[in-house]
């Protein structure tokens, strides 16, 4: 079960400064983090976006090679992280290619976020970027593939549930078809933050910070005890989420248990196992929830109802219309 203080970083692309403070200011008690992002920015004062932050703040600018919308001289680009540095900005982030010049530089508070993306892939070997990022100077690695279907959040979690919760890292599959790889963040206890927009998107998937924080119970994910799933299509539908909440409810005597809500295109064995990393102990799937009948390679029945981890195997309920008590019962018993 993972700490609760897996941040809540919105992401804010605002076109000027007083813009960017004020929606900062909006998600104090919302989120935990802010970032700032200086490349979709038309004009910026880093003095004031630093000393006035509401929230402790990562300040990025990215090049479009990277992803980000920063078109003048590399130079330029570098002196502005340099400036956030000297400024003590709570963190920088600096692509892989900056990092060991900035990680060089004197610092008194500022921590970097040493960064490698991937925008058409999964990145490959996870472990050896990692290592290579912190070698270079990174205090937390931040790794992001592009998620092309449900089975490639599994490089993302399975890289952070191996690292030291000492070491820290933000792991992310990019793409509606990764948002699995933010919901289970809060499951991990390295994972140190999960991004989400301010209403406006930057990253594919991104989810919106009051939308985590109140629909999916961001802040809940990571202490419930039991953490269950519910497999949703990607049009969740909160009014069945609900019942089998109510449900949850009723039958949770610890008063610790959450159902969280996965909006997914199909389940497949990725997916399972990245769950079965989370520590998720049950896993729902709406009847509309197509199935990939791969999952019976990994031990899950992929024609059921319902699947529970139990005695190192994940066990079926095999209704095709279950209800949802009889459902939340069936996962909650152990075996």
């Amino acid at each position: 079960m993972a700490d609760a203080r897996t941040h809540l970083a919105v992401v804010i692309a605002a076109p000027d400064t007083p813009a960017a403070l004020a929606l900062a200011e909006r998600h104090v008690g919302v989120a935990t983090l802010v970032e700032y992002r200086l490349d979709l920015m038309a004009d910026f004062d880093l003095v004031r976006l630093v000393e006035h932050s509401p929230l402790p703040a990562i300040i990025t600018c990215r090049p479009p090679e990277e992803g980000g919308g920063f078109c003048g001289p590399e130079r330029e680009r570098r002196s502005l992280l340099r400036e956030a540095i000297a400024l003590d900005a709570a963190w920088v982030d600096v692509e892989a290619g900056a990092l060991p010049e900035l990680a060089a530089l004197p610092r008194r508070r500022t921590r970097l976020i040493g960064s490698r993306h991937d925008f058409v892939g999964m990145l490959g070997d996870w472990a050896s970027h990692g290592l290579r990022l912190r070698a270079s100077g990174a205090d937390i690695v931040k790794l992001v593939g592009s998620a092309h279907h449900t089975d490639d959040v599994l490089p993302a979690i399975a890289w952070l549930a191996g690292l030291d919760a000492r070491l820290p890292g933000i792991g992310i599959a990019m793409g509606e078809s990764g948002i699995a790889s933010r919901l289970l963040a809060p499951r991990l206890p390295a994972a140190f933050l999960s991004f989400a927009s301010d209403g406006v998107g930057t990253g594919a998937g991104q989810l919106g910070a009051k939308t985590l924080l109140e629909d999916y119970g961001f802040g809940r994910v990571g202490m419930a005890d039991p953490c269950l799933v519910l497999l949703c299509p990607t049009d969740v539908s909160w009014p069945q989420v609900a019942i089998y909440r109510q449900t949850l409810s009723a039958a949770d005597t610890g008063g610790r248990a959450w159902l969280l809500p996965l909006p997914i295109e199909r389940f497949g064995p990725g997916l399972l196992l990245a769950c079965q990393l989370a520590g998720i102990k049950g896993i729902i799937a709406l009847p509309q929830t197509l199935r990939d009948p791969t999952l019976a390679d990994v031990g899950a029945n992929p024609h059921a109802a319902a699947w529970r981890r139990a005695g190192g195997r994940w066990q079926a309920l095999a209704a095709s219309e279950p209800d949802p008590t009889d459902t939340i019962t069936f996962v909650l018993t152990s075996s």
